[in-house]
């Protein structure tokens, strides 16, 4: 995450038959879009309930979620994203209002700008990286520090905590869940608070140059169950997971 990256980011997934892409503008400040966001748009695109009327991105970044939903996906509904940076916000605000789209966005720390409201879909891109790999990774603008603890998951925590209390009754939260945090910690809590967890897609990827000096901080978070990765020949692989929460009837 630097001045190097580019100044947009189009989304396109041929496997939905796209032929334009949907384009953003980006920052160097704030969080670029990955194929974390990419996998979790599939899954929202394959099993989101049409008929949702009200949808809530949370931790926008430069709000590619909230204008692929908004344009794309559930272009009926009112489309809700909210992010902690406020850079982040202005970035979603002028990327929808590039696309002619009406986004309703604010800034506040995870669900607090939303009291008092509820959606039929929240889409969560709040991820959590192990902190001592997170402090290596590009993922994290310099400026930024995840603070989501040694096991990666003090953010997605808190947000399953309270995520029904904006969730209509029979409302879907849909979350990415990195190998590179503690997975058993965050699914126990997601079951703690849905009635159902269903994972809807997984991709494995190569660790990143970035982190492949480190492998030995890498091994002792994986032998004491914090993360999880694998190895195929002479790399090294970890995954994105996408999980659909939900309170059937």
């Amino acid at each position: 995450m630097n001045s190097a990256q580019p100044e947009t980011f189009e989304y396109k997934d041929k496997s939905f038959g796209d032929a334009t892409p949907i384009v953003v503008t980006t920052g160097p400040t704030v969080f670029y879009p990955t194929t974390t966001t990419t996998l979790l748009l599939s899954g929202v695109r394959k099993f989101v309930n049409p008929g949702a009327t009200s949808v809530l991105d949370l931790g926008c970044g430069c709000g590619i979620v909230a204008v692929v939903l908004a344009k794309l996906i559930l272009p009926h509904a009112a489309i809700h994203a909210s992010d902690i940076s406020d850079e982040a916000v202005k970035l979603a605000g002028y990327n929808a209002a590039q696309n002619q789209l009406k986004i309703d966005c604010r800034c506040g720390s995870l669900f607090q700008p939303w009291s008092g409201k509820k959606f039929d879909v929240i889409v969560d891109d709040v991820a959590g990286m192990a902190e001592p790999l997170a402090r290596y990774s590009r993922w994290y603008p310099s400026h930024i520090h995840s603070d989501a603890e040694e096991d990666g998951t003090r953010w997605i925590v808190r947000i399953l905590s309270q995520a029904s209390e904006y969730l209509t009754p029979h409302g879907q939260f849909f979350l990415p869940v990195l190998t590179l945090s503690d997975q058993t910690k965050i699914l126990n809590t997601a079951q703690k608070h849905f009635s159902k967890v269903d994972l809807l897609a997984e991709q494995w990827y190569p660790l990143g140059e970035d982190l492949l000096p480190h492998l030995d901080l890498i091994e002792n978070l994986t032998s004491r169950g914090i993360i999880e990765v694998k190895k195929k020949g002479s790399r090294w692989l970890w995954a994105t997971k996408v999980y659909l929460a939900t309170n059937p009837a």
